[in-house]
């Protein structure tokens, strides 16, 4: 009967407004409305009280403390619903200007370095880690060396490496379900129940077994053509994927940057956990023997040129190229190659698409 009373006040005191004011009589019966709701607002949340303010702190704790949560604080999403990190720079604020904390970009220079000495250490070699005996890169003459029996050097059976000029792309048909074409990115993970034939190029360096003959016949070619190829780490495990991420995680933490821009920063240099390529094993990171670096200076070196302008031959493509970080969410890597067969390469390489622009045109 609470409520009835400070109605009954309310309604009251609107009556006798309303005879003076001839306005106030008009607009009454909305003035009652909303007045008669604010009443039920209070009184509900005063007997809620409690219960609001625990759900509230729920559901900020869930939002501040979830890990698939953080890259939802910063970017922007474009046409194919992807995170648009070409606005991170201007937004991440790490520290004032009187700060020794590290800017956003003196991070990113020491740390790719970092994950850069950390893949090519030992080069040629077997490190051992928790899961064993690992081959952290190895160059082409010992993968070959591997390979003679399947390959032999007098094999007259060389690759089709002609051009293509003469080929008509909106004539080429392709199978969403192919496993060449599989879409694997921070939108799109690795699919729980995949499966792949995991084959050996060398020692334990592995990959996808299907996509060994097309990359054999790159490398001999390459050497052909005088290149000197490193490939390092082609297939890692979804364990590998988790422990890179953290470390530079870790790292960038360590230098001063907040959880949040450190997950972001993380994410930009290495694929979260279940959302890389090497994980399928259809990626490969490939760099020289001179330039042993993730860096984009391998696209200046004439195995980065050769490779940008050739691999399509035998079912590559650039993954992450340049000026379409905003599409890929991944900056710009010259060494990173991703076997997507030679017509679906082609396809990609005369029109100048990414593998999500293709999905976006085709399917």
């Amino acid at each position: 009967m609470i409520n009835q009373t400070k109605k009954e006040r309310v309604s009251e005191e609107i009556r006798k407004r309303g005879r003076k004011n001839k306005t106030y009589r008009f607009f009454s019966p909305l003035i009652k409305r909303c007045c008669f709701f604010w009443i039920d607002l209070c009184d509900f949340c005063e007997e809620h009280m409690l219960k609001f303010v625990l759900l509230c702190t729920s559901l900020l704790c869930f939002t501040a403390f979830c890990s698939f949560s953080f890259p939802l604080f910063k970017g922007s999403i474009t046409n194919l619903g992807i995170i648009d990190f070409n606005e991170l720079d201007e937004s991440i604020s790490l520290a004032e200007e009187d700060s020794d904390v590290m800017t956003a970009d003196e991070a990113r220079i020491l740390f790719r370095d970092d994950f850069a000495s950390r893949n090519s250490e030992g080069f040629g070699t077997v490190s051992t880690n928790s899961e064993g005996q690992e081959v952290i890169a190895i160059g082409t003459d010992d993968i070959l060396e591997d390979m003679l029996d399947q390959f032999p050097e007098d094999d007259t059976a060389i690759a089709d490496n002609s051009g293509f000029e003469d080929i008509d792309p909106d004539s080429l048909v392709f199978d969403k379900d192919d496993w060449r074409l599989i879409l694997v990115n921070k939108q799109h993970s690795v699919p729980a129940d995949y499966e792949f034939p995991l084959g050996d190029l060398t020692a334990n360096l592995q990959c996808d077994e299907r996509v060994i003959d097309d990359l054999v016949w790159m490398l001999r070619d390459a050497r052909s053509a005088g290149m000197n190829i490193w490939i390092v780490s082609p297939y890692r495990s979804g364990d590998k994927q988790e422990n890179l991420f953290n470390y530079d995680l870790g790292k960038y933490m360590s230098s001063g940057m907040n959880y949040f821009d450190a997950y972001q920063l993380a994410a930009e240099a290495v694929t979260l956990p279940g959302t890389s390529e090497h994980q399928i094993g259809l990626a490969f990171d490939i760099v020289n023997n001179e330039y042993a670096h993730l860096g984009e200076g391998f696209a200046d070196t004439k195995e980065g040129i050769w490779l940008a302008e050739n691999c399509y031959k035998y079912g590559f493509i650039l993954r992450y190229p340049k000026d379409k970080e905003y599409i890929t969410t991944i900056e710009y890597e010259p060494w990173h190659f991703r076997y997507v067969g030679r017509e679906a390469a082609a396809y990609m390489t005369i029109k100048c698409l990414t593998l999500e622009e293709f999905w976006e045109e085709v399917f």
